[in-house]
């Protein structure tokens, strides 16, 4: 009974993975094979067939190299001004005598339940009377201004599940408030910090509807938006599409390798405290 018990098991897990990790699989296959190749039909290509070929015509593109270099820079600020504005945020949410504290959480959080492309044209045109239209800080402030509602929401609640007589102990010892937030409450909720920032990152770096309006040259285009200079009027490159692809992917792999412990932990904790 145990044994056909753990064969249940095991099948349905080895189902779910393989319906998980198949599409990435065959994401990366695509990206090692020719386009005549990939266009013979074929599953799986023979091993001559195997080839770097699409790395190399990728990073041989004018522009890619800056692609990625404007990803990580604009990711990177919004990550941890999220966490820093965040966390001041929360903070003040959850440890200051607020007046309409829960209108203004609420409030925070409205917008995320609308489609971002209700607010396109209002948030071009924002940006245009201030002169933010394809530059690095208006695409950093726009990514700041869809990502930092959830991270006040979250590290609020973090804030909210440590003891205030941590903080007591603090002022007594001649803290001051923003001493709290560093030396105290921070190192406390890293694993919230982490969480937040990782949400961020990965938003910011994913984005290309915000970015396909804002971005009106290569000094501010991103990588998902130049992936679609590989698609022709009468050629697709599928190749290169699918090589640039699982080089858009490798930097929140390996981001998520990083900080999975703390990750895992945040999310964790987040759902039982908040």
């Amino acid at each position: 009974m145990k044994l056909t018990h753990r064969l249940i098991v095991y099948t349905g897990l080895a189902l779910f993975y393989l319906f998980l990790l198949g599409p990435m699989a065959w994401l990366v296959l695509s990206s090692l094979r020719t386009s005549d190749s990939i266009q013979s039909g074929r599953i799986l290509p023979a091993i001559s067939e195997l080839t770097f070929y699409n790395y190399i015509e990728a990073f041989k593109l004018n522009n890619f190299l800056q692609l990625v270099t404007n990803s990580v820079f604009i990711a990177t600020s919004v990550m941890f001004i999220v966490v820093f504005f965040g966390s001041l945020g929360a903070y003040g949410l959850s440890r200051f005598p607020l007046k309409g504290k829960q209108v203004l959480m609420l409030a925070a959080l409205l917008p995320q339940f609308f489609p971002y492309v209700l607010v396109l044209v209002p948030f071009y045109v924002l940006m245009s009377n201030l002169g933010l239209v394809d530059t690095h800080f208006g695409l950093i402030l726009t990514h700041t201004s869809i990502t930092l509602p959830f991270a006040l929401w979250m590290l609020t609640g973090y804030f909210n599940a440590i003891p205030r007589e941590l903080d007591q102990a603090a002022a007594i010892d001649g803290c001051s408030k923003l001493a709290i937030l560093f030396r105290i409450l921070y190192p406390i909720a890293l694993p919230g910090l982490v969480v937040a920032g990782f949400f961020a990152f990965v938003v910011s770096w994913g984005d290309y509807l915000f970015v396909s309006i804002l971005s009106q040259s290569n000094a501010t285009q991103t990588l998902p938006l130049g992936l679609q200079s590989f698609l022709q009027s009468l050629q697709v490159k599928w190749g290169l599409i699918t090589a640039g692809t699982v080089i858009a992917i490798v930097p929140t792999i390996l981001f998520f390798a990083v900080v999975q412990r703390r990750l895992v932990a945040g999310l964790t904790a987040g759902a039982v405290k908040s």
